[in-house]
């Protein structure tokens, strides 16, 4: 499939969608400025993944408009 028709076989398997994922990683790293969580217990860090996640598109909502 991939030889025959290679737009479809990229929009079958969502071929070219890593780099806006990491695009994103980034910019909540630099947003945030660490790399890492500083919770421990699974469930805290969960929350603070969560919660930086909920901030950082609240702020592109607020820089957007």
């Amino acid at each position: 499939m991939q030889k025959n028709n290679l737009q479809e076989w990229k929009d079958n398997i969502s071929y070219g969608q890593r780099w806006i994922v990491e695009t994103v990683f980034s910019c909540i790293k630099r947003m945030f400025g660490r790399e890492y969580v500083t919770a421990i217990r699974f469930e805290n860090i969960i929350r603070e993944m969560v919660l930086k996640a909920s901030l950082y598109n609240w702020f592109q909502t607020i820089t957007i408009k």
